[in-house]
């Protein structure tokens, strides 16, 4: 059964969600150094930088943010909530939820911290959250990202 789920997902990654997986491949060969590993069968590369984590599709970038271990278990269940968002919208995602979540990520920072709200609060970054947490059986935790 596993195997069959594999193939699904791949499948679905190279028909519906073709449009982000473009993106995240050229990415990938962007950071082709970088390191790299399978992670619930995406691809997720780590970069040794403070900065936004992403997620295109099966492709899966993570900013080691000074390398906390339990922020980093957080980070990787999160974006790894966005690749399931991917698949249940397909070509919408980048819409739907790619440009919302980085206009929030990179616009709305001073904001959020002088009115002391959590990341989370936009639709698209909690529901990350449960997804990730559901489909990575990882406990789900509300944590804002760090200063």
């Amino acid at each position: 059964m596993r195997i069959i789920a594999k193939i699904g997902f791949i499948l679905l990654q190279l028909t519906w969600c073709l449009p982000q997986n473009l993106i995240g491949a050229f990415v990938f060969l962007l950071h082709a150094r970088s390191r790299h590993e399978l992670f619930h069968n995406s691809v997720m590369t780590t970069l040794d930088r403070h900065g936004p984590s992403v997620s295109m599709g099966a492709f899966i970038f993570v900013s080691t943010c000074g390398g906390d271990p339990e922020w980093m278990t957080h980070v990787r269940c999160h974006e790894y909530g966005h690749t399931i968002q991917s698949l249940m919208l397909g070509p919408l995602y980048l819409l739907v939820i790619g440009l919302p979540s980085s206009i929030w990520c990179n616009f709305f920072e001073g904001y959020r911290r002088r009115h002391n709200i959590p990341y989370s609060r936009l639709f698209c970054e909690s529901w990350a959250n449960r997804l990730g947490a559901i489909y990575t059986h990882t406990a789900h935790r509300d944590m804002d990202r760090p200063e």
